[in-house]
């Protein structure tokens, strides 16, 4: 039988009883029980029919050959397919595939979230009026199943999964389309969050077909509501009080506003509640020293009208200030390139009793200073956290550190001890978080930009970034991979991640998720857009029940406080979407962070600004305006409080307050008494006593965090809560005893001495405790063990198969176990079999590879020789193939050649191919020759043949240029051919090329410039085309001039000025330029352009880079949730895109030793290999072939982009990137 779910049995295939015994029920009971019957089951009752190729042949489209026999892969998306089996229910118990039959498509499987690519089925007849496939996975536009008409390319039928793994049918009408030939389309264009298809089969029938659970095809495509209209702008104070929209029963009051506070830009409460604000007047650049012109301000309410009265100036002169906390007697401040503290002499009147202490130094601000060092908060283990972005390469470490003591840090939660000085990343990757807190059971939570804006931060957890590579944390890690440090940054790369921790969120905030929140994708009904600032956790006391536990984020561009709600599951939690809590109605209202305090009141900070987004001109913000505004529910009183006054069994009692105001204040002052006269016996009883008795648990971990920070947590505490009934309070433990390693010494000392035992021990909680988050603090605490301690850990981890299907666990003991792979690589690869955890295997194959040592290696061919299941082997030569990828002519590891023999004949077509793939990297001139006959045989498959090119294109062999010509002539081999030939300097490419150029579609042709423009010897004969009119003016767009020009090559330079002219221009050309443009868009008029017509444009000019809702390429940033209305940044950004550029987004040129120049952004480099992302694709590299690399002072988005286009053409192009949502494309 063909099929897992009883309700897709096929009519042919149901058993006569079956048939029978309905008929027989619908005599005996009437004739409209009958009808309903054959109604119910209709599918049932007409027989699905499988598609026959053009040649009569039925196809394979339901893979249950084992293999892709009948389709045709582009890109990466689709590799390793098909899947055996239920691959989905082995790692996630809430979803399975419900495939038929044995094989499917399971994008995820094989290659995760982030390839992308296509997969095409041979064409075939339309003999039926009606058919259905099954479809799942990504919700969105850009990974979908498409039916498309072959002699036109129209497509016909469009359908995405519905954000789950589980295949469901859709069922579609063809009798439109009778006779015509088709082909169906699997795309894959969807990196990160559910970036993957899944599939499975296609059938036609008679009648239309009926399942329980089919997805509508013709539901709306992801068609964003109206733009929201926000119906105000530059407000008072008072007006924005008036204007503003919040639940019933709370009130916004401007608790301080203009001219009294300006441009503030962190803040904080101090334990009398007062507001400490920093104003930011240095930014965007910092000042020349001793001219900084920001400064700290203390607002306070005395009169208790929630407005304040009394303001204190703290300190004046500072310079480019980002974050701001209080305690330990003085005032912590960002201030790039520096961490300080500056003590309080009087806290009645604050002043400061001196000059501000640089605690560490070398945070950036030359590369970019929106994301550097902010937010800064207390974490309940006493350290103080802050948040680091992307694109602000910094080396921190102590004044005078050498490079060796210093941390990198771009994109983190990084934290400080204030007693032992320590510094140290807590959690790695994102992009620019401006915002982190933590709730009741001390879950680190931050908010993020441009990517998905909700991240639940592990220890230790390494996170989907919004650009640039992983790197090391910690001093033995950062040695022990000394040899992957960029050349010119100094970043030392980690580059055995593999794969990142996404996002726990099930949403976005901007146009294009068509899941759980579809069309919800920016307006009131899901939040404005993906720039976000501020992050609380609302833990007070006087706000409904309902609000406690949410995480409110500051929205930019929405003008508003997003509120999520994290539901837990398994190791972690899904962020949900919850109704916006306040909206301005003002787009100049841009709030950066949030605080409540100890009445239970929110404090919120405005920087309030027309311009909403960061630039580098210091003239481009407003600074006579900022607002600090508080929100009151019902009428909430403000009190007097002064905690430091209290007793420490007063500080003890408030660890059972409600309102965490309270309870973070007193943790603090015990921890700061404790560091001036050690632990207090009487904190330790009354601690001691909350921790063992009160029934809550989060009263037990604030017991238990409060023990740790005022030095009161012993060893004989650590063992009892091992075996604690509380989950949170064993995961706690074991994340404390790992904090302080000497202090872990320290116990396992006075244990034995006392004769302590704990029972359950660490391995024991990893082997038998039921609780997934216990084992991922288990996973987190192990990258901080010694080795010994942590491979029997990782061992007892791998063996727990119920995590199979968790969001964090999986990656998190791959984290920690990647460490030993190259020092016991035998137990490590033998774990791996055993293990039902996904990808581990795949890693510890590649990670093995990777040590380059032939004795480890040997291990990974002694399994694949062996009896083992078929399954493993092709995750093992996955592994094999990742690591290799863009090398040739390897050394193979020993006892290859046996290997190969036995993989030569598995039932797996997979585990064949794969196999002879890595043979031909291993230099096998067998292998060579066949897949060249392969290649060359027009009588051949048109599956075998690409198959056959795709695995020559990773070779270099000086007789496959012949080769690629002859494939120049055909259709469906032109693309991939053209590519190939870019790595080959041979006389005769240019000519061939150009003899085709005017039969190649767009993407061909760029594929076709970029090897013209790749070498002397091919760009001088494009550029003589060109001028004879053989390829058209028009296509040499600006990134291929500047590509010509990277040549640095006279005649060539000579050549392109004679048939282009100069292009060059200064600053103030530019400027006229900028304003040029935005004269002719403004002539157009209140409608200037077309929406479709823009899209086209966008598609020709924009998308080989960009992402615009969920389509488009990923080698620049996404654009969708950026500040698209504003007419002055677009034009800033397309006529000057050097102005601000990040780190990342910077250009790079590489010089191979065969004279090709390649441009693009380098995205991963080792000893082996060198990744560059171009404007057409992803190269890898050997670096044995790269002669230099030299990374350019400007963007990889050229200059001059638009000036080829007629001025309709950037009239519709600026009118489209403006749009809210998606637009169709014209009509032909």
């Amino acid at each position: 039988m063909k099929s897992n779910d009883a309700r897709r049995i096929r009519p042919t295939q149901l058993p006569f009883t079956q048939v029978a015994a309905a008929l027989l029920f619908a005599c005996a009971t009437g004739f409209v029980w009958m009808i309903a019957l054959l109604s119910l089951h209709a599918a049932d009752m007409s027989a699905g029919i499988r598609p026959q190729g053009l040649d009569g042949r039925v196809l394979n489209l339901d893979f249950e050959d084992g293999s892709l026999r009948d389709w045709t892969v582009e890109g990466k998306a689709f590799e390793g397919q098909p899947v055996q089996g239920d691959a989905v229910a082995a790692r996630r118990p809430d979803m399975k595939s419900q495939h038929q039959g044995d094989y499917w498509i399971g994008g995820f499987e094989r290659v995760g979230d982030d390839p992308r690519g296509t997969l095409t089925s041979a064409p075939f007849r339309v003999t039926h009026p009606w058919a259905s496939f099954l479809v799942g996975g990504g919700p969105w536009p850009s990974t979908r199943v498409e039916l498309v008409e072959a002699g036109t390319q129209k497509v016909l039928v469009k359908v995405s999964g519905l954000e789950s793994e589980n295949l469901r049918p859709a069922v579609v009408s063809m009798e439109p389309h009778l006779n015509k030939t088709v082909f169906i389309r699997l795309v894959d264009q969807q990196s990160g969050h559910w970036g993957h298809l899944n599939f499975d089969g296609f059938w036609f029938y008679r009648a239309k077909p009926s399942f329980s659970d089919a997805i509508d095809p013709a539901r709306p495509e992801n068609q964003p509501p109206p733009a929201d209209v926000v119906p105000h702008a530059g407000l008072t104070a008072a007006e924005a009080v008036q204007a503003a929209t919040l639940p019933e029963g709370f009130k916004l009051h401007a608790f301080a506003h203009e001219p009294d506070v300006r441009q503030p830009i962190a803040f904080c409460l101090d334990d009398r509640g007062r507001i400490w604000v920093a104003e930011g007047h240095t930014y965007p650049k910092r000042a020349p020293e001793g001219k900084g012109k920001d400064r700290i301000l203390v607002f306070e309410d005395t009169n208790h009208d929630h407005k304040f009265d009394r303001r204190t100036v703290f300190m004046e002169g500072l310079n480019l200030i980002s974050g701001l906390e209080i305690g330990f007697g003085g005032v912590w401040v960002g201030a790039a390139p520096h961490l300080l503290f500056i003590p309080v002499q009087d806290w009645n009147e604050p002043k400061p009793a001196g000059e501000p202490k640089v605690l560490l130094d070398g945070w950036d601000y030359l590369r970019d200073t929106h994301e550097t060092l902010n937010t800064f908060i207390w974490g309940p283990d006493g350290w103080l956290y802050g948040c680091h972005g992307v694109f602000c390469p910094s080396h921190v470490g102590k004044p005078g550190a050498p490079e060796s003591e210093r941390q990198w840090v771009d994109a983190a939660v990084w934290r400080y001890h204030p007693i032992r000085q320590a510094f140290e990343v807590f959690a790695e990757g994102t992009s620019n978080p401006w915002g982190v807190d933590f709730d009741e059971l001390g879950q680190c939570w931050i908010e993020a930009c441009v990517i998905p804006h909700l991240w639940h931060m592990i220890q230790g957890g390494r996170y989907e970034r919004q650009g640039g590579l992983h790197y090391t944390v910690g001093r033995e890690e950062t040695a022990r991979h000394a040899a992957h440090r960029e050349p010119n940054s100094r970043k030392p790369i980690y580059p055995y991640v593999f794969e990142d921790i996404k996002t726990v969120a099930d949403h976005v905030h901007y146009a294009g998720n068509r899941g759980p929140h579809a069309a919800n994708g920016r307006s009131d009904e899901m939040g404005g857009g993906h720039a976000h600032a501020g992050l609380m956790v609302y833990l007070g006391d006087s706000w409904p029940e309902t609000y406690r536990g949410g995480l409110f984020m500051g929205n930019i561009h929405g003008q508003r406080l997003n509120v999520d709600k994290p539901e837990r599951k398994g190791s972690g939690f899904v962020g949900k979407h919850s109704p916006d809590f306040l909206n301005f109605n003002d787009t100049w209202s841009q709030t950066l962070n949030q605080r409540y305090d100890h009445n239970g009141s929110v404090y919120i900070i405005d920087w309030y600004d027309k311009n909403q987004c960061h630039h580098n001109n210091e003239g481009g913000h407003d600074r006579s305006n900022g607002r600090i505004y508080k929100i009151v529910y019902r009428d909430q009183p403000h009190t007097s409080i002064d905690l430091r006054a209290m007793s420490n069994a007063q500080l003890v009692s408030l660890q059972l307050h409600k309102n965490d105001w309270h309870v973070r204040h007193a943790r603090r002052i015990l921890q700061e008494r404790a560091a001036e006269s050690g632990p207090n016996k009487e904190v330790r009883e009354g601690l001691l006593a909350i921790l063992r008795d009160h029934p809550s648990t989060s009263r037990k971990l604030r017991a238990l965090w409060a023990l740790n920070v005022s030095g009161n947590l012993d060893v004989r505490t650590a063992i009892e809560n091992l075996k604690s009934p509380d989950e949170y309070v064993r995961a706690w433990t074991v994340q404390l005893a790992f904090e302080d390693l000497d202090r872990l010494r320290g116990w396992i000392t006075e244990a034995e001495t006392q004769g302590l035992r704990a029972d359950p021990d660490l391995f024991q909680l990893a082997e038998t405790d039921p609780s997934p988050v216990v084992r991922l603090y288990l996973a987190a605490a192990m990258q901080r063990a010694p080795f010994d301690m942590r491979g029997r850990m990782v061992a007892s981890l791998l063996k727990r198969s119920e995590d199979a299907g968790d969001h964090n666990l999986p990656l998190m003991i791959w984290y920690a176990m990647e460490p030993l792979v190259p020092e016991r690589p035998r137990e490590a690869l033998q774990a791996a079999f055993d293990t039902a955890l996904p990808r581990i295997l795949n890693f510890t194959s590649r990670r093995i590879v990777l040590t380059q040592d032939p004795a480890s290696q040997s291990h990974l061919v002694e399994a694949l020789a062996s009896e083992g299941p078929e399954a493993k082997k092709l995750e093992v030569l996955q592994g094999i193939a990742a690591a290799l990828q863009g090398r040739r002519n390897v050394t193979p590891p020993p006892g290859w050649s046996q290997a190969e023999t036995r993989l030569a004949s598995s039932p797996h077509a997979e585990v064949r191919a794969l196999a002879q793939s890595l043979s031909l990297t291993f230099g096998s001139a067998s292998a060579l020759a066949t897949l060249r006959a392969t290649l060359l045989d027009r009588s051949a498959e048109a599956k075998a043949r690409r198959s056959a090119l795709d695995a020559l294109a990773t070779t270099r062999d000086p007789s496959l240029p012949t080769a690629y010509h002859t494939a120049l002539t055909e259709p469906t081999l032109r693309g991939p051919a053209i590519r190939a030939l870019g790595a080959y300097d041979h006389p005769d490419t240019p000519a061939r090329l150009l003899e085709v150029y005017g039969q190649l579609n767009a993407t061909e042709k760029r594929d076709a410039l970029a090897s013209l423009c790749s070498r002397v010897s091919y760009a001088r004969p494009l550029l003589a085309a060109v001028q004879k009119a053989a390829v058209p003016k028009s296509d040499l767009t600006a990134e291929w001039i500047r590509q010509l020009r990277n040549l640095n090559h006279p005649e060539v330079q000579a050549d392109l000025e004679r048939v282009w002219g100069s292009f060059r221009e200064s600053p103030a050309e530019k400027k006229q330029a900028i304003a040029r443009f935005r004269s002719l868009y403004r002539a157009g008029g209140s409608q200037p352009g077309d929406g479709p017509r823009g899209r086209a444009v966008y598609n020709r000019v924009c998308a080989q880079c960009h992402t615009l809702f969920d389509q488009g390429a990923n080698v620049g940033p996404n654009l969708t949730g950026s500040n698209r209305t504003d007419l002055d940044y677009l034009l800033e950004n397309m006529v000057d895109p050097n102005a601000v550029i990040p780190h990342e987004y910077r250009s790079s040129t590489i010089e191979t030793t065969d004279d090709r120049v390649i441009t693009g952004l380098v995205k991963e480099q080792n000893d082996q290999v060198v990744v560059i992302a171009t404007q057409t694709e992803s190269l890898t590299l050997q670096r044995k072939d790269v002669k230099r690399i030299s990374q350019s002072e400007i963007s990889m988005m050229p200059e001059g982009l638009i000036d080829n286009l007629t001025e309709q053409e950037v009239r519709d192009l600026i009118y489209y990137l403006g749009r809210p949502g998606q637009v169709p494309l014209p009509k032909p």
